[in-house]
């Protein structure tokens, strides 16, 4: 029996899965301890106005880093499993040069849109200082889409080729690095303002250390990684569009899934308190720490069905696909459960008094949506491997116009939960996705076409 255990955690798809988890433990612990002590820095209203500048933030760097890396992740997975070298190189150079180019763009966007916006939806609920403060603090952090061009790109790297540990070990570096400067930060300066520079500051530290880890990466004798001056040589030259084509793409799809789950329910919050914007973010980092059993999973499916994918290996393919979302649901309902148990306590002992009943409440009320939500950790690697975007693009479109109506209506009833139970019904909306790919996967003449 423990020659059986010993040789199934030799397996690299479980090591890896290990480690991811680990790193995605530690990140959820620092995300935790992060809004702990910010609570106590800030109060609910001031850790609320943080939060909305980094949701602000998240809707111009969603619109790069989902989509476009995703798709990097996958092509770049199923090149290094055909011994394509020029193409890794190449996928390497279309992500260095769209953060380049539109980190720019986003900058320039940023600094007119943001102040402006904030200054308008909530000059009437804030002073107007603070409102615009809000977008400019918003606009600060539009500037981490260029400076994380490094991090981002080894990271991607890291993850195409299978370099699990050292995508690991830099996920957890950057995110203590984030946690001590934003507390820094809010210590030294007393205002949200400090938590924003802090962010920033974080992503300069990650790409040094990414540059760093990269280059050791290269002499570790596992598969190709290109020289930076390869990628960089290449760069000019990469279409753009023809790249993007995929990335918006998905990138629409994802954005639109950002939308639902974190930008929507707190924009109809902060219309009501950004207190409750606060709250719900709590409930969410929380509630992340119960799913952290996901994340090594769903983070290691995706180049190792590209893997599958490369070699036309359909049999394999979707035996992997439905040991990923039935082992990673199970142990993700599992985990949930387990969650709320322990929920309250953490919250009354960890909060201030005034955060208890509420953060609560939320966490209850995304659970709902995140038990069917588990499994589903491998439907982007399915869509994107399989050339189905366009039928995730219909399924979001159809669960969009279901569930936004209800949204709005259950907001008009409830405005401080309202929004919570809105995210809840969004996120079941990911059984539709697993029962369609089921039907698709029983096909057996899918077999035959990829072989040819």
């Amino acid at each position: 029996m423990r020659a059986k255990i010993r040789a199934t955690l030799k397996r690299k798809f479980v090591a890896d899965t290990l480690t991811l988890q680990l790193s995605g433990f530690l990140t959820q612990a620092s995300g935790f301890v992060s809004s702990a002590l910010l609570a106590f820095a800030l109060g609910a209203h001031g850790q609320g106005l943080y939060v909305m500048a980094v949701t602000l933030q998240a809707l111009l760097f969603n619109l790069v880093s989902v989509g476009v890396i995703q798709a990097t992740v996958s092509q770049i997975a199923s090149a290094t499993a055909r011994g394509l070298d020029d193409k890794v190189t190449a996928w390497l150079a279309f992500l260095v040069k769209t953060y380049v180019v539109t980190g720019t763009l986003m900058i320039g966007i940023g600094y007119f849109a943001l102040p402006a916006l904030c200054e308008r939806v909530y000059g009437d609920e804030l002073p107007v200082d603070e409102a615009r403060n809000l977008g400019v603090w918003a606009w600060w952090l539009a500037w981490w889409i260029l400076i994380d061009t490094p991090r981002a790109a080894t990271h991607v790297a890291f993850h195409a080729t299978r370099r699990m540990r050292p995508s690991a070990q830099l996920d957890a570096a950057h995110e203590l690095v984030r946690l001590f400067l934003t507390i820094a930060g809010v210590v030294i300066t007393n205002s949200p303002a400090g938590a924003v520079i802090g962010e920033v500051a974080s992503r300069i530290a990650a790409s040094y250390l990414a540059l760093q880890m990269y280059a050791a990466a290269r002499r570790d004798g596992g598969t190709h990684l290109p020289r930076w001056r390869e990628i960089l040589a290449v760069a000019p030259s990469i279409p753009l569009l023809k790249g993007l084509r995929m990335g918006l793409r998905l990138g629409l799809l994802k954005n639109a899934t950002t939308f639902f789950i974190n930008v929507l329910p707190r924009l109809l919050l902060s219309s009501t308190s950004f207190a409750w914007v606060a709250y719900f973010n709590i409930a969410q980092k929380m509630m992340g720490l119960a799913t952290t059993a996901m994340q090594g999973v769903s983070r290691n499916v995706l180049p190792a069905l590209a893997e599958k994918r490369g070699k036309n290996d359909f049999e394999g393919f979707r035996k992997l696909y439905w040991r990923a979302s039935l082992i990673g649901g199970g142990a993700i309902a599992v985990a949930i459960g387990l969650g709320l148990l322990i929920a309250r306590p953490l919250i009354v002992r960890f909060y201030p008094d005034d955060y208890a009943e509420p953060v609560f409440l939320c966490c209850c009320i995304l659970a709902l949506g995140m038990i069917p939500t588990g499994f589903g950790i491998a439907l982007d690697p399915f869509y994107i491997l399989t050339n189905k975007l366009k039928a995730n693009l219909t399924l979001a479109l159809i669960g969009a116009i279901v569930t936004i109506p209800i949204n709005v209506y259950w907001t008009m009833l409830w405005p401080e939960t309202g929004p919570v139970w809105g995210q809840a019904l969004y996120l079941s909306w990911s059984l539709v996705h697993f029962i369609y790919i089921g039907l698709w996967l029983r096909e057996k003449r899918h077999a035959t076409e990829w072989v040819h």
